[in-house]
């Protein structure tokens, strides 16, 4: 058999089995946090869900673009001269990318370092950006639970001992995190053999004096954009719920999604699909909310963060694709 069939062939064998996995793993989450968790099943589910009016799918679809708006700037703000339009751009046809082909988060990554190279940024300037957003991604989804946690604090009666150990390996976690970082950034990349130091030395360097001068100027709309980001994810959860008749308190929500957030972590699934979910219907079950409204608020939220990307941002991915081939003939033309 010739290499390139047989590397085809390896290709389609691992893809397969990455496919196998995660339609596993998001059906096992599923099953469990529907029937074991919440004890209802899909048919009353889907019930709810058919009862959710236009009006109220617009209304949740105007708050899930908003929030995306909103982290574009947190984006534009980790690239210097990117923009809010290319940050939404980018953010949305890498979920896309990343929410179809299994365990494709690499994928969605090189996605972006392709569009981000053709608008004119340097390679270091793309790792600076991953490493930041990543890295301010991880923070706030670490953060949240701290605050959930205070918020529960105020209301009457006991905070579950559950939540307390949560939370305190969160601020474990994003204190670690964080100090990891600041001591990465003052002294520069780890040194090695001579060897590894020409090889990775100054791309580090440039990429570690990237990423501080982007905190230097932009680390303003970077907390402002990341903290109202949360807040439109909050926002969305909580009017999920409400569009299924649910009626739960702030402190509720907060915790929900605090958890729903921490799901998202695991990178095996899409967004955490098939894990997230567990976590939130359980602790909403628990508070007293009706099982079946629960599930379908919470699969009414996750499909707005994780289902809608994909046709929008595949639209937009095509629509990219299809200026960068009109561009490119164009130059053609002009060579010739």
């Amino acid at each position: 058999m010739p290499v390139t069939v047989r590397s085809r062939a390896s290709r389609r064998i691992g893809y397969g089995w990455r496919a196998a996995l995660v339609a596993t793993v998001v059906a096992a989450g599923l099953w469990t946090a529907t029937r074991h968790v919440a004890g209802v099943t899909w048919g009353q589910v889907a019930h709810q869900l058919g009862q959710v009016s236009g009006g109220r799918l617009g209304l949740l679809a105007l708050v899930w673009l908003s929030g995306l708006t909103i982290y574009a700037v947190v984006l534009s703000a980790a690239l210097p001269g990117l923009g809010v339009r290319r940050g939404l751009l980018l953010n949305l046809t890498g979920s896309a990318v990343s929410n179809v082909v299994p365990l494709g988060g690499a994928v969605g990554t090189a996605l972006n370092w392709r569009m981000v190279t053709r608008w004119g940024h340097t390679n270091a300037s793309f790792v600076a950006y991953c490493v930041l957003t990543n890295a301010l991604d991880v923070l706030t989804k670490l953060a949240l639970p701290l605050v959930a946690v205070g918020v529960l604090v105020l209301q009457p009666g006991d905070v579950p001992r559950t939540l307390w150990t949560i939370s305190l390996a969160c601020g474990i976690a994003a204190s670690t995190l964080g100090g990891a970082g600041v001591l990465a950034l003052r002294t520069g990349p780890p040194t090695g053999g001579r060897r590894l130091r020409a090889r990775l030395g100054r791309p580090l360097r440039d990429s570690a004096s990237l990423i501080r001068r982007a905190l230097n100027d932009g680390w303003p709309r970077m907390l402002v954009g990341s903290t109202a980001y949360i807040a439109s994810q909050v926002l969305l959860l909580d009017l999920s719920l409400r569009t299924v008749g649910l009626r739960p308190a702030l402190s509720v929500v907060l915790v929900a999604a605090a958890l729903e957030r921490l799901g998202t972590l695991l990178p095996v699934t899409p967004g955490g699909a098939g894990v997230a979910e567990i976590g939130v219907i359980a602790w909403l079950v628990a508070t007293g909310l009706d099982p079946a409204s629960v599930v379908a608020g919470v699969v009414l939220y996750r499909v707005f963060l994780v289902v809608m990307e994909i046709p929008v941002g595949g639209a937009l991915l095509g629509g990219w694709a299809w200026r960068q081939r009109q561009r490119a003939a164009g130059l053609a033309e002009v060579g010739a």
